[in-house]
């Protein structure tokens, strides 16, 4: 199922230079899939590095655990402990090198992340 997304790219430049009006912006389709990246890629953005985070078990954390793979990849996160709630998480995450651990050795968790990505703050 595909749900319109607003997408303002219109350009003014043009319509001034030719005295047209601007485009209509049109709305672009996304699937659900991608509406659940987009989720997932903005509920990452509060990770920060030396946190103790929860990886869930959704289809919308799985878009997580890739994101934050791919910052531990580039350097833009460091020393971040995921516990991983599920076998298939934990194996994804381990394919992306994210380190993982478990709640008898970190307790207490700073985000969790679960579906659908709902961001809980823990402890500070």
């Amino acid at each position: 199922m595909a749900i319109p997304y607003p997408h303002f790219n219109f350009i003014a430049s043009a319509s001034m230079e030719t005295g047209l009006s601007p485009v209509s912006p049109s709305p672009v389709l996304l699937t659900q899939d991608e509406l659940k990246k987009i989720a997932a890629y903005k509920a990452v953005e509060y990770v920060e590095s030396g946190m103790v985070i929860g990886l869930g078990t959704g289809s919308t954390d799985k878009h997580a655990v890739d994101r934050i793979g791919e910052l531990l990849r580039q350097g833009k996160l460091k020393n971040i402990i995921g516990i991983p709630t599920w076998n298939m998480t934990h194996e994804q995450a381990l394919s992306l090198g994210i380190p993982l651990s478990d709640l008898d050795s970190y307790p207490i968790i700073d985000f969790q992340l679960t579906e659908p990505m709902k961001l809980i703050r823990i402890s500070i």
